[in-house]
């Protein structure tokens, strides 16, 4: 996974798009389970950072806490988790894209299965490798809560996939 840094001298909003695009879709589709949701919240995060870029010190972490409350904000939606959880449980493969060809399918149907929170910060911390101060500020929450989520996210994934063996 490219790692976030903050920006340096960035031309313009367009070649920010192009570097971040990739990895704000992946994580979106990672955190919602869904890819077209996912690369739906993605844009939605570029939209709105958009307007701010010139003014942002920091716009990776910006496209990074949008991301993140985004995809928190859909996770909300009854409806839609209606519809993730259905169209998950139908689903034989993950999402496609390069690096989640060799996801195991059992791994992917567990994560879906973690609260959002677990999955959120399972997701950052060891598929997109960002450290705890940087999950703990994205999300808006203590470093000990991002360690409490990650430990009991990585428990009940160990109960689960033992189940499946």
């Amino acid at each position: 996974m490219a790692e976030m840094t903050p920006r340096l001298d960035e031309d313009s909003f367009d070649e920010f798009y192009r570097r971040r695009w990739r990895d704000a879709a992946r994580w979106a589709t990672a955190l919602c389970g869904d890819r077209a949701l996912g690369e739906e919240l993605a844009q939605e995060a570029f939209v709105r950072v958009e307007p701010r870029f010139a003014a942002l010190d920091n716009a990776d972490g910006y496209l990074r806490t949008t991301v993140v409350n985004l995809t928190k904000a859909s996770h909300r939606s009854t409806a839609r988790r209606r519809w993730r959880e259905r169209t998950t449980a139908q689903r034989d493969v993950p999402p496609a894209g390069d690096a989640d060809r060799g996801l195991d399918p059992d791994l992917y149907a567990a994560l879906s299965r973690l609260s959002h929170e677990q999955r959120t910060v399972l997701v950052l911390r060891y598929w997109a490798d960002w450290d705890e101060p940087t999950i703990a500020d994205s999300l808006g929450c203590e470093r000990t809560t991002v360690r409490s989520h990650a430990k009991r996210g990585l428990d009940r994934l160990r109960l689960e996939l033992e189940d499946l063996r």
